[in-house]
């Protein structure tokens, strides 16, 4: 595998074992180092399956895939209303972002300050204390992606982090990763239905619907933005 690349996906399809259509078709491509790769379809396309699959968190029916070794990750699911339910503080949340490999009922003094360097980056610290079921849609978005970040990654996956998010939020967070590109070197993929963070900051954008249809600059996709029901 190319020292540029953090992921390599071949030919890979995934299904829910349900005999239906799978949920992917015969899918390639590399994430490369230092990237914001924009993955946009329309909802049913099959992005947060392909982003499953980067992670291992399902299997590929058929395909292969290759990660670096030792890549660190940080991901971020869709918000999901059970996770306000679950009994902890945004500070402990952020902090269990910390946790790679290895588990430990303790965490360690670097741990604990990297879960406050990201809380200040999602300028939530004044959250910390605050049980998550007491959060905004807003603030609890801002509390999972810091906890994202609190492993210092190397690729940050994101399914549609903006989502809960008002339009000055989204414009901030956008920015941030374009920072976190730019002066720290994260990669990041990003699953959105923001053409205009797709044109602006992403350097590569993959079209899915089920199969491939494109993958590369923005300035070669010719097909038309609202068939994946994004908006302007």
């Amino acid at each position: 595998m190319n020292s540029d690349v953090l992921i390599s996906i071949r030919d890979v399809s995934m299904n829910y074992g349900t005999g239906r259509q799978d949920a992917i078709e015969h899918v390639s491509v590399d994430i490369k180092k230092g990237e914001i790769l924009a993955l946009v379809g329309s909802n049913g396309s099959g992005k947060s399956t392909l982003m499953k699959g980067m992670l291992k968190l399902m299997p590929f029916t058929c395909g292969e895939m290759e990660r670096k070794s030792g890549l660190r990750i940080g991901y971020m699911a869709q918000m999901h209303t059970a996770v306000r339910d679950f009994p902890a503080t945004a500070r402990e949340v952020v902090l269990s972002g910390t946790r790679q490999a290895r588990f430990s009922p303790f965490y360690t003094k670097q741990q604990k300050a990297d879960a406050e360097e990201a809380m200040r980056l999602m300028e939530i610290n004044d959250l910390a204390a605050q049980h998550i079921g007491n959060l905004s849609g807003g603030q609890l978005q801002r509390v999972l992606l810091a906890r994202a970040l609190a492993g210092k990654p190397e690729l940050l996956v994101l399914d549609e982090p903006c989502s809960a998010l008002d339009p000055g939020t989204t414009h901030a967070l956008m920015e941030l990763f374009t920072r976190l590109r730019d002066e720290q070197g994260v990669s990041i993929v990003i699953s959105t239905h923001d053409w205009h963070f797709v044109r602006h900051h992403a350097d590569r954008v993959l079209v899915l619907n089920h199969r491939l249809e494109y993958v590369g600059e923005i300035s070669g996709w010719n097909g038309r933005e609202d068939e994946h029901t994004c908006h302007h």
